[in-house]
């Protein structure tokens, strides 16, 4: 018995040791080093805007040359681990390895990641807790102060006078996360504290203190998620479809006019698509399930187009919502927020500004970054 535990703690130990130091040495032969992800799985993160990247703050020059970051030495060390600990000999393997073990245990039902959660019926949500609280929006236990929503109002309003001094129409979307949406298939164990999400919350303060436009899309997408899949089974992200639903809930709001999912045409382009969340789990080559639709801009409704240059500063989700508006707009170009630079004002000479971030991320919107 004693030479059996004897064995046992010295192979776990060799175990937790082999690994760190393997990593060490492959990180001095960069050469020899295996990729945690694959060129195709990691151009999908950063499309989706789903590589968590702590909290470090890029700014830009006014001529967009130089970046500064600006770390703290505490966040500076946090990314030295997390870029130790991202480039583990075998980290994808053994991620694979633990959520397959998980899912074995449980019948299926369960998963064990630090990203993703399984729900029912094989949809796949984001816990994060690195790049916002989407599990607590859906909790509703993260709510605004009253003073937090009025300072977003400020800026909202500062925001549309400052821009159209400059004549140019300035518009805000907040889109609901998945967990909002499809509530009926997360798991029993997560209760929601509050049906009102923080994103709801603020909609409806906006609407009913302000005049600014708001666009939150939630009982649109509620109305239509029964037509069609809205967001992808394995994935955070809405789908082109999705994104048709919410930018046509913008048009009802902004300019009075409406188009059905099915007036339009989405082309279909993959079958098998597996998603962010169960890349991050490693699961990615068993949960091929999504169906990828690609909308056709030249199906759109002429009735509902505009002679104007559409600049779109939003998030991962802007991407899809900025496809769907060359449909409806002479010219549309989409920046990531947080890569937003004053000059491109000037550069891209916008007649319309819309400001989107998904639920999670709704709290930036008190940064004034489109005034000088």
């Amino acid at each position: 018995m004693k030479n059996r535990d004897r064995w046992i703690t010295i192979a776990f130990l060799i175990f937790i040791l082999v690994i760190p130091l393997v990593t060490v040495v492959r990180t001095l032969l960069p050469s020899q080093q295996e990729s945690a992800l694959t060129d195709e799985e990691q151009a999908v993160l950063e499309q989706n805007g789903t590589l968590a990247n702590g909290a470090q703050t890029n700014t830009k020059d006014e001529t967009g040359q130089g970046t500064v970051s600006k770390e703290t030495g505490f966040v500076r060390l946090q990314k030295a681990v997390n870029q130790f600990t991202d480039s583990l000999f075998g980290r994808t393997k053994l991620i694979g390895f633990n959520t397959e073990l998980t899912s074995l245990l449980t019948g299926g039902t369960y998963i064990e990641s630090t990203q993703t959660l399984m729900g029912k019926n094989n949809m796949f949500f984001y816990k994060t807790e690195l790049d916002g609280h989407p599990i607590w929006d859906y909790m509703g236990i993260n709510h605004f102060t009253q003073e937090e929503m009025a300072a977003i109002a400020a800026n909202l309003a500062a925001t549309r006078e400052h821009l159209a001094a400059r004549n140019i129409e300035f518009y805000t979307m907040c889109i609901p996360n998945k967990e909002i949406i499809y509530a009926e298939n997360m798991p029993d164990t997560i209760a929601r504290v509050n049906e009102v999400s923080r994103g709801e919350q603020l909609a409806d303060y906006l609407h009913e203190n302000t005049d600014l436009v708001f666009v939150y899309p939630k009982e649109a997408l509620m109305a239509n998620k029964d037509k069609a899949p809205l967001y992808y089974i394995t994935d955070s992200h809405s789908n082109q479809i999705g994104a048709f639903v919410n930018m046509q809930e913008f048009f009802r709001t902004v300019y009075g006019t409406h188009a059905e999912m099915d007036s339009v045409r989405f082309r279909t382009d993959a079958t098998d698509y597996s998603g962010d969340l169960v890349m991050m789990a490693g699961l990615a080559d068993k949960y091929k399930l999504d169906t990828v639709y690609v909308f056709e801009p030249d199906s759109a409704d002429k009735a509902q187009y505009h002679d104007q240059v559409l600049l779109y500063v939003g998030d991962s989700f802007g991407g899809f919502l900025s496809q769907i508006c060359k449909g409806y707009y002479k010219e549309v170009y989409w920046e990531d927020a947080r890569d937003f630079q004053y000059s491109m004002l000037d550069r891209y000479e916008p007649d319309v500004v819309i400001w989107e971030r998904a639920e999670r991320y709704c709290e930036v919107f008190r940064e004034p970054i489109l005034i000088k």
